[in-house]
């Protein structure tokens, strides 16, 4: 069988580009290990208005349930007390200050979408056993000895990215010495779509809005706090209304507690002859922002971008060089940004607290620099 473009892993970032590229006239098939399993798994996602927009551009954006439109978002260090916060206000600084959707319902979306398109082919509970990557094409032969020859193959695996661990690339590391807690709960009073941020010597903790009685929490844990802090949900019941001054009326657990270690990376290389890395099979970086999801779509949009503007022709193996270039650029210094935030905000140097105090208080006084950081979030943290 041959076709255009072979991506592997029907995921967000999967899905998402096959659709793309099939509006792009491309023919493409993608190969998923268990797609049932993995629309089980109900991630909630912060989204900016970049990522916004490139959904609205392949007409994915309209039929996503649930989307909750953030009112505004509120950072504290260290305590929950308007003297330690910044705020920043959809209505204040007239832009969108990002939104939170839920993965089952992205994913709904893009599977009824890619329905629609003839030249796509999603071949399910298939893995690749063999691959062969040359200068000309990349062909594959899957666990039911079927062959599958493209011009490209796109790996969007994510972070076990078997296609990556087959060619030997390996990735640049930032070990951030936590593990990740992430819940959802019901409160009692409104939320109110406003989404908060507390950095804690232990590490920054999201509360996202899902809709007005229900959070996701990210909760960040430094491992030498882990014996600190209990995994039971009784306990962070507990320890998050205290620490939230009962902001949210009782608490209640409604999820089981996800745990997992919080690592950032870069692939060494986005590009190997015709295979390409994608989203977290090609970087991750601290959740602290929200951004993985939102650097994975920057990914497509230069795809899609060289697709429909490159000169070369389709099919050359430097066709796509230029986005192996730039994006790791991108993801590189994002990646940066959120490890230097991280480490800043958690430091317990008297010097380094004061000063971030100071600049907090300087920021919440000027509509101007929280324009210019919603901005810079809002174009998935990237300066251009």
């Amino acid at each position: 069988m041959k076709t255009d473009i072979i991506i592997v892993g029907a995921g967000i970032i999967g899905m998402t580009m096959a659709i793309a590229l099939s509006r792009n006239n491309k023919k493409v098939i993608v190969i998923e290990k268990n797609l049932s399993k993995s629309i089980k798994i109900n991630r909630i996602y912060s989204l900016s208005q970049k990522t916004k927009f490139f959904l609205e551009s392949i007409n994915i954006w309209k039929d996503i349930e649930g989307i909750n439109t953030l009112n505004s978002m509120s950072i504290f260090y260290r305590y929950f007390s308007k003297d330690n916060m910044v705020d920043f206000s959809k209505e204040l600084s007239n832009s969108n200050i990002g939104f939170i959707a839920q993965s089952k319902f992205i994913m709904s979306a893009l599977l009824e979408h890619s329905n629609s398109y003839e030249n796509f082919q999603l071949i399910d509970n298939s893995e690749v056993k063999i691959l062969e990557n040359n200068n000309d094409t990349v062909k594959v032969t899957l666990n039911n000895n079927e062959t599958i020859e493209a011009k490209y193959l796109f790996s969007c695996e994510g972070s076990k990215s078997n296609i990556k661990k087959n060619l030997s690339i390996d990735s640049y590391y930032d070990n951030y010495d936590s593990k990740a807690l992430v819940f959802n709960i019901n409160h009692t009073i409104t939320n109110k779509s406003t989404a908060y941020q507390i950095f804690l010597e232990s590490g920054p903790i999201a509360f996202l809005p899902i809709d007005n009685k229900n959070l996701s929490i990210v909760l960040s844990i430094k491992n030498r706090f882990l014996n600190d802090i209990k995994i039971d949900k009784k306990y962070l019941e507990s320890y998050l209304a205290e620490l939230t001054n009962n902001k949210f009326g009782k608490l209640s657990i409604v999820t089981d507690i996800v745990s997992f270690d919080l690592v950032g990376y870069d692939s060494k290389e986005y590009k190997f002859k015709k295979v390409l890395f994608v989203g977290d099979s090609a970087h991750a970086v601290h959740p602290l922002a929200g951004m993985g999801l939102n650097l994975g779509i920057s990914d497509i949009i230069e795809i899609t971008e060289i697709l429909k503007n490159s000169k070369q022709k389709f099919g050359n193996k430097n066709f796509f060089s230029s986005y192996a270039r730039s994006q790791k650029i991108v993801n590189k210094k994002a990646r940066q940004q959120l490890k230097f935030i991280e480490k800043i905000y958690s430091a317990e140097n008297r010097i380094i607290k004061n000063m971030i105090r100071i600049s907090m208080e300087n920021i919440q006084k000027s509509q101007f620099i929280k324009n210019k950081i919603i901005k810079h979030a809002n174009n998935n943290i990237n300066f251009f």
